[in-house]
């Protein structure tokens, strides 16, 4: 049951991650009200990185990290002209990837993967333009399909 609870709250905080990247742009200003550009760094309370990206014109651009307070890398991905972009990957507070998304334009696009903290494929779904698409299936935590349903 516990193991049930957890692969459903990594399940949510991945899709959670992706609900809230959507395609709205976030624009970044300097003190001056003028649009930002230059390297933009964030830290956590205890001094750690939290957040490390670079921004053009105020938009973020290229590769983008985030960070766990243990300074342990949490997420990592792309931008293009401000939305995600390509493949972004979701990691465990131990450096195991629990999750690999694919963007289009800020657009949910391509292949979405869900791995539990051991590395096990839990999750494999596929969005085209941001809506449902081709196969999606589920495994259990010893590799065995237990869901399979076609959109």
């Amino acid at each position: 049951m516990k193991k049930l609870f957890t692969l459903l709250f990594m399940f949510f905080a991945l899709t959670a991650m992706a609900a809230t990247s959507g395609n709205d742009v976030k624009l970044f200003y300097d003190a001056n009200g003028n649009l930002y550009s230059g390297r933009y760094t964030t830290h956590h309370e205890n001094g750690a990185i939290q957040s490390d990206f670079n921004v053009t014109n105020g938009r973020i651009i290229g590769q983008a990290k985030f960070f766990y307070e243990s300074g342990e890398m949490m997420e990592s991905g792309n931008y293009s002209d401000g939305a995600k972009s390509g493949v972004w990957t979701k990691y465990s507070k131990t450096g195991t990837i629990i999750g690999k998304a694919s963007f289009k334009d800020g657009v949910k696009d391509g292949e979405w993967l869900i791995y539990d903290n051991a590395g096990n494929k839990l999750f494999e779904m596929h969005y085209t333009d941001g809506e449902r698409s081709g196969t999606w299936n589920q495994w259990d935590a010893s590799g065995n399909l237990i869901s399979s349903k076609s959109y």
